[in-house]
């Protein structure tokens, strides 16, 4: 959000698009590594001996290296066709510059899995710290000092950022690093075996949140990508709950169904999603009667224009703690591919339907496209969660309702009894 109101008031409109797009494809980029590698270095580290976790370790940067290498040399290739693609020609020497950035994200990343790993993340949140306080700092200072930024002078910084950020998951992670280190082509097999499903899940999940990006910048413009942008930065804002929650409802979810406890199960999930609405909606509501006066706050008056697709980005919003809590349940109780099954078919529909929305309205036809592609994921995913389940719509409500009580009694004990003399 800091960049945010830093950038929307420094950059036009074109750049905000490019840097948008730019942040767009590093987070694929980002996701596709975790997802072959990260939970497979998780599972099998705490599942076998210490003797064998220099192997594993090995196989992880092993496969880190071939994966990130492959991903620079098909950037580098095909970024100049894509940017043509996304009418965005600046977009090209971008990319062309975060290549250095992509080569040290495998140290970055590897520090991060073991840390992960040994369910030590304190040096996580320090490295994350680093890395993005490091590049949010010298954008401010670069203002101050030297004035007007620009596009390369972001990609510097966003690659000093990834510098800082290794440096510092090195220094908590070093503990954890076998310090010999040897690439082991058959854990090298099993650890990619295991990471291509979850890699192709995500996959499927990142073209239906994004399609709608692509399109815009292709059809549109890449001024329009940065209103776009704009918004979905605002509306992503009420969805963080969903993660952390999400967090939370994978390991209990999962240990009730080992016991056959489908009532359990059923509970968990309508608990956090209503959980999630009861944050999500007046937060949504608000946003939804003052759409301009967030704008204005969060990127300026420029971007003023952007409020009714604001009120959209936040309505199609308000579908994600379903899909979400659903891809969660689906993990936990051992049917992933019934997730993957469902993200993939909405994703693949999410394409035509958002293309030709965009064609229809323009720029808030992405937005109505993005809402149809949601309402029917959220349509699949509560048919197959009733009949395998028992969930009930009206009962998630009910929790989202009975939240707000709640939470006062956990305050009420924890701040305003204990403040009173005894």
């Amino acid at each position: 959000m800091g960049s945010i109101l830093v950038l929307t008031r420094f950059l036009t409109k074109e750049q905000m698009g490019v840097w948008n797009l730019f942040l767009l494809i590093t987070s694929i980029i980002e996701m596709c590594r975790q997802s072959l590698v990260k939970n497979a270095v998780i599972k099998y580290i705490n599942n076998h001996p210490a003797d064998t976790h220099h192997h594993i370790e090995g196989a992880a940067m092993g496969l880190n290296v071939v994966i990130t290498l492959l991903t620079a040399t098909t950037l580098a290739l095909g970024i100049v066709p894509l940017s043509g693609v996304l009418q965005a020609p600046d977009l090209s020497v971008v990319v062309w510059l975060f290549l250095p950035g992509l080569l040290l994200l495998i140290p970055f990343s590897h520090f991060e899995w073991m840390q992960n790993a040994n369910a030590d993340f304190r040096g996580i949140f320090w490295a994350y710290s680093c890395r993005q306080g490091t590049a949010f700092l010298l954008i401010v200072a670069h203002l101050v000092w030297m004035g007007p930024i620009g596009l390369v002078d972001l990609v510097i910084y966003f690659n000093a950022g990834i510098v800082a950020g290794t440096l510092t998951g090195w220094f908590f992670a070093r503990k954890f690093l076998s310090g010999k280190v040897k690439f082991h082509a058959e854990w090298m097999g099993k650890l990619w075996q295991f990471g291509r499903f979850v890699f192709a899940t995500n996959m499927s999940s990142s073209i239906f949140r994004n399609t709608d990006q692509f399109i815009v910048a292709s059809l549109i413009s890449t001024p329009a990508v940065a209103m776009y942008g704009v918004c979905l930065r605002i509306s992503n804002l009420v969805d963080m709950p969903s993660q952390v929650l999400g967090d939370i409802l994978f390991p209990k979810s999962a240990k009730m169904m080992e016991g056959g406890n489908i009532a359990g199960v059923r509970y968990y999930y309508e608990k956090a999603v209503g959980s999630i609405l009861a944050i999500a909606v007046p937060v949504s509501l608000g946003i939804l009667l003052l759409p301009r006066l967030v704008i204005g706050i969060i990127a300026g008056q420029d971007y003023l224009e952007a409020a009714t697709l604001l009120q959209l980005t936040i309505l199609y919003g308000l579908f994600l703690p379903f899909i979400k809590q659903f891809g969660t349940i689906m993990d936990s109780i051992g049917k992933p591919k019934m997730n993957f099954y469902v993200i993939t078919i909405t994703a693949l529909l999410n394409i035509p339907v958002c293309y030709l929305f965009t064609r229809a309205f323009g720029l808030h036809g992405a937005a109505y496209g993005m809402m149809t592609s949601y309402f029917v994921c959220f349509l699949i995913t509560q048919i197959y969660l009733r009949k395998t389940l028992g969930t009930d719509f009206l009962r998630t409500l009910g929790y989202a309702v009975k939240f707000y009580p709640e939470m006062y009694q956990v305050f009420r004990q924890r701040f305003i009894l204990k403040s009173q003399p005894k």
